[in-house]
């Protein structure tokens, strides 16, 4: 009879309490559909951004892999595998099939600037997939161009050797080209500047893991298919500059920013519900069924935030089209999820979630009598701990943002450091505004005190919003001072130049090589021409310092510098530094550095240059292939002209007049800045709308307040122009204190991104002003929407 009735007792018992974990989350309905909305705007902005980057890493993953050839498993080496070894590997495995290519970059060309560079490849098939009775062949025929459309058409290719060939296709434009393949081996060789080997090795049927292991032997280096392409796809994402960085640090800002709303929302709830649980433990309840209760509700939470928040990632996926352009540089076709990434982004919810919890259930505990000494010690004690914990937050955060060593992850962690320690501090700061509550209460008819004071008697709400303006204001100062400080640098980079007239760069895949300086110097306009390889990290006497080596005079104007002292000289033996460098190192005219592992002489100490950077060296010690760009000056009116001759010889080139490679390089600067303006346009509104969620649940208490206003006498006028007064309070020292910071921090994120060419910081007093008028006024606008519920009830 027990057994059987078991059942029937711990069913009343269980919807009891799920009735009773329900009943309080609706009767505190206003603060729980505010943990709703921030868990699924949480969940939401951990799901989209990973979708979109499995997306784009997905797409890339197919164009790579179509260049790819087909095996199971694919060699490399740093250098090219011999034939010889690919022949004896493939002898030790008659069952293997294997295609060996070598491939380089060429480019398609027929006497113009705009012909692009493109992949040009040979492909040998060996082993079980030889076919002896195959006769090579040669001529014109033997290049064929893959074209994106169809029309007849011919041209010429050239590979970074410099040899050129004949190429037929049916493309009308030969930019249309998306690659060249070669029919003769020896002809590929030659246009690609590969004497001897193949680039990659492609292995396949029953005997490809011996045939690897031999070519292993050889100095290959073995991956499956799916890893080597796994790694083409990171090295792609990878280069993307520093777009990609942005992006993610806006990334993780916004999850911080929307992970630190949800703690403090699941505080307050459950400190709202903790009288609750107290009264039932008084009246016998066991803790056990209460812990029971508590669990319901935050997995009630949870699985309704889970729900809305994946419909989101998968509504987002639906709208987003094909090939979709974001923030100018990532094309994606939608927000693609995987198990893990969705495993992942819950469980952090449900970690957030049950601590806060636990936090909120804790802090709201009863206080126990504070009578004693040791008791008003531990009192004490325990009201330091907040601003001690805030002090110490913001004092990590500065560190990590500044130390070098943390780099990029360092930025992101003392970024949010800092605000968690501002976001702590905000509540306790508010009390300036204490004694204005005095005043206010005894002369009530001065609004303006009287609203400074109300900032006083609610310090959470005014905490509370405090906190989210000056986070979506910290965003603001951030865009502002890196789109002040990149179009600074560009220009400053571009006025340095400002001697030549003429700048030459290479197609992608392309370096410019000593030949092609030769040949611009040739040319008979040409007047001064300096070839620039940028050199970044290299090791100083100890420390990491970004120059440039050069190849041609730097007193003939083209690179323009002013000198501290000594010589504008450049030799194997000699080099000169930037003023700061010199300052950093000690060093002055005459006195050695350590280049590397080579000991270099000081010959001249220039003032600090954006082009140059902290050193420059002799083309002697550039660390790389080739030069990145060149320029040069005219001596003649008909210089542009004669150059252009030259260079429409060597098409790897590109000659741009300085005017044009200014237009240029603010284009890419603009395409930055509006994705960057995208990224904070979207953070802002939504911490705006996460505001007025957040004041629309703490004002709901203010009703009665408002109320006994309205029976002294004060007007629903005057009631209003309080708050009001209140929100201009609290939306000054918020964006004030975001202005500070989100400056601070966009130095750093300038500071750090001086290896890309971002040189100048720039804090513009006017940008950031304007800025903070209107972000004030929003908040305003905000501040009193969000209360304008509760006005409506004071009587």
């Amino acid at each position: 009879m027990t057994t059987l009735s078991a059942p029937k007792i711990l069913l009343p018992q269980a919807q009891m309490m799920f009735g009773l974990a329900v009943g309080q989350l609706r009767r505190l309905r206003r603060q729980t559909v505010l943990v709703l909305i921030i868990s699924i705007a949480l969940l939401a902005s951990l799901l989209i951004p990973a979708g979109l980057y499995l997306s784009y890493r997905h797409k890339i993953s197919q164009a790579i892999a179509a260049t790819v050839l087909p095996g199971e498993l694919i060699v490399t080496s740093s250098t090219s595998l011999p034939t010889a070894a690919v022949d004896g590997a493939l002898a030790a495995a008659p069952g293997a099939c294997a295609l060996s290519q070598i491939s380089g970059q060429v480019v398609v060309h027929a006497g113009t600037v705009a012909s692009q560079s493109i992949p040009g490849y040979f492909v040998r098939s060996g082993g079980a997939c030889a076919d002896p009775g195959a006769a090579l062949t040669y001529g014109s025929g033997d290049l064929v161009a893959w074209p994106a459309a169809g029309g007849p058409g011919g041209a010429a290719v050239m590979g970074v050797s410099g040899a050129t060939g004949a190429v037929e296709t049916n493309a009308p434009v030969t930019a249309a080209a998306t690659s060249v393949g070669f029919g003769d081996e020896a002809l590929a060789r030659e246009i690609l500047g590969a004497p001897e080997g193949y680039s990659l090795v492609a292995l396949s049927g029953p005997g490809a893991r011996t045939a690897a292991d031999r070519l292993a032997d050889a100095g290959g280096t073995v991956r499956s298919r799916a890893d080597y392409l796994g790694e083409l796809t990171s090295k792609q994402i990878s280069n993307v500059s520093f777009v990609g960085v942005i992006a993610i640090i806006f990334a993780a800002v916004l999850v911080c920013g929307l992970t630190a709303a949800l703690v403090f929302s699941l505080i307050l709830l459950a400190m709202s519900l903790r009288p609750q649980f107290d009264i039932l433990r008084r009246i016998g309840v066991p803790n056990r069924e209460i812990r029971t209760v508590k669990a319901i509700q935050a997995g009630a939470i949870l699985l309704a935030a889970t729900i809305a928040g994946t419909a989101l990632a998968f509504g987002a996926d639906a709208l987003i089209p094909a090939n979709q352009l974001l923030l100018g540089t990532f094309t994606v076709d939608g927000v693609a999820l995987d198990g893990w990434t969705w495993a992942g982004a819950v469980l952090a919810i449900a970690v957030a979630i049950g601590g806060a919890w636990l936090l909120g259930d804790s802090i709201s505990g009863t206080k126990r009598a504070e009578t004693g000494g040791p008791a008003v010690r531990f009192a004490l004690l325990r009201r330091a701990v907040v601003p001690i914990s805030a002090a110490a937050a913001i004092g990590l955060g500065i560190w990590s943002t500044v130390s070098e060593r943390f780099g990029f992850t360092g930025l992101v962690i003392g970024y949010c450091l800092v605000l968690t320690g501002l976001f702590l501090l905000a509540a306790p700061a508010l009390r300036v505004f204490t004694p204005f509550t005095e005043l206010g209460g005894t002369r009530g008819v001065l609004l303006p005190w009287f609203g400074l004071g109300s900032v006083g008697r609610v310090r959470t709400q005014a905490a509370v919003a405090v906190s989210c303006i000056g986070f979506t204001a910290t965003l603001v100062a951030i865009i502002s001072v890196f789109a002040t400080s990149t179009d600074t640098s560009i220009n400053r980079q571009i006025d340095a130049n400002v001697g030549a007239q003429m700048v030459v760069e290479p197609k992608a895949g392309f370096v410019i090589s000593s030949d092609d300086i030769a040949a611009l110097r040739s040319a008979p306009g040409a007047s001064g021409a300096v070839a620039v390889a940028p050199q970044n990290g290299i090791d100083i006497s100890g420390r990491v310092s970004n120059g440039v080596a050069v190849d041609g005079p730097l007193d003939s104007g083209a690179l323009q510098l002013t000198m501290v002292g000594g010589t504008t000289t450049v030799s194997p033996d000699t080099a000169m530094v930037s003023a700061s460098e010199a300052a950093k190192l000690g060093v002055g005219v005459g006195d050695s550095i350590e280049l590397g592992t080579t000991s270099i002489r000081v010959a001249g100490i220039y003032r600090d240059a954006p082009t140059l950077g902290d050193f420059v060296v002799s083309a002697d010690h550039a660390n790389g292939s080739g030069f990145q760009y060149v320029l040069i000056r005219d001596s003649q009116p008909a210089a542009f002209a004669q150059v252009s001759t030259v260079a429409a010889g060597l098409p790897n080139l590109v000659l741009r007049s300085i005017d044009e490679y200014r237009v240029k390089q603010k284009a890419d600067s603009r395409i930055i800045i509006e994705a960057l303006t995208q990224l904070s346009g979207v953070v802002g509104v939504g911490l705006l709308l996460a505001l007025g969620v957040v004041l629309g649940v703490l004002s709901g208490g203010r009703v009665k307040e408002w109320s006994m206003l309205r029976r002294i006498g004060f007007s629903r006028g005057l009631v209003l122009r309080s708050v009001g007064v209140e929100a201009t309070a609290v939306s000054i020292v918020g964006v004030a204190a975001g202005l500070g910071v989100g400056s601070a921090f966009g130095y750093a994120v300038c500071k750090y991104l001086s290896w890309a060419g971002l040189t100048d910081v720039v804090l513009d007093p006017a940008t950031s002003a304007a800025a903070g008028g209107g972000l004030v006024a929003i908040g305003v606008l905000v501040y009193l929407l969000a209360c304008s519920s509760a006005l409506r009830q004071a009587r």
